[in-house]
């Protein structure tokens, strides 16, 4: 796409025409995608997709009618006007994200799409288009003797050379115990990937390390998505390239405050950053580590 061509249905160049694209709301967007092909096709490109989502910021809030374990789960888009209290603009129902959704967990943002999941199920969804998918049962093939399995830590990101999203998601395989007999079973880790694409999970290799997951949830950074990971002589964190899908490790800042303090990773303005902040207390005061290069 040439930055100063001119289009022909305005005859506008065409880097101008999308800046004025990107600050209208996704309802007018959905209507324009019927103009003409190459607006349809910009209109799903990342870099107008994070353009759009700049000029238009959303902020959600995430509740729930009902207790936490069989309550229906709802998002509220709030109103972020300056000089205006926070008021709910829409309220947002999951019909697909009925009783047996136990624990509804945000994991992951990548240009406008959430990654949901609650028990063992996962789902993708558009707020903005209202469009969702619940993603396939896994068919990576599990241990035997099983008795229940968690996961621990999802990740939510990318493929820009295939134009694929993709989810991680670590796995672990819980056996049943008998203490009577003194029998005790470690657990057993599996790491999968989904691809949205073929629409199917698969099995990756890696080590002994399980993933944390962050209450921020906003962890994929430049194609690659972050955890803090546990398990191995020292917290690490841990990355996954969305492209290659390789995994790798890198050092935590060194902070000295002990277990008294959240740690958190985040997207920072583009940057992978840490955050810090007490756990408990009044002091309202933080620490912000950003990654540069």
């Amino acid at each position: 796409m040439q930055g100063f061509s001119k289009t022909g249905t305005t005859g506008l160049p065409e880097v101008l025409v999308l800046e004025i694209l990107s600050k209208l709301p996704v309802k007018s967007l959905t209507r324009f995608r019927c103009v003409c092909k190459p607006w349809s096709c910009s209109f799903q490109a990342p870099l107008f997709i994070t353009k759009h989502q700049h000029n238009n910021l959303n902020l959600l809030f995430k509740g729930f009618h009902g207790n936490t374990r069989d309550g229906i789960h709802y998002f509220y888009q709030l109103s972020t006007e300056k000089g205006q209290n926070f008021s709910v603009k829409h309220k947002f129902h999951f019909p697909f994200f009925e009783k047996g959704w136990s624990g509804l967990a945000v994991d992951g943002l990548c240009n406008g799409i959430l990654c949901l999941h609650g028990a063992d199920k996962v789902a993708l969804w558009n707020p903005s288009t209202r469009e969702f998918k619940i993603l396939p049962q896994s068919s990576v093939q599990r241990p035997p003797s099983l008795h229940f399995t968690s996961l621990d830590g999802l990740g939510f990101g990318y493929d820009s050379q295939t134009n694929d999203y993709k989810v991680v998601r670590f796995v672990t395989n819980y056996f049943e115990e008998d203490s009577d007999a003194g029998l005790w079973f470690d657990p057993i880790h599996q790491v999968e990937l989904y691809s949205l694409t073929s629409d199917s999970w698969k099995e990756m290799s890696v080590h002994e390390v399980c993933a944390d997951g962050s209450p921020l949830f906003n962890n994929y950074v430049n194609g690659f998505y972050y955890w803090r990971a546990y398990w191995v002589p020292d917290t690490l964190i841990l990355s996954f390239d969305m492209v290659n899908e390789k995994f790798s490790t890198l050092p935590l800042p060194q902070f000295d405050w002990g277990e008294d303090f959240y740690k958190e990773l985040l997207d920072f303005n583009g940057l992978l950053a840490a955050i810090f902040y007490p756990r408990e207390g009044t002091e309202k005061s933080f620490d912000l580590w950003v990654m540069n290069g």
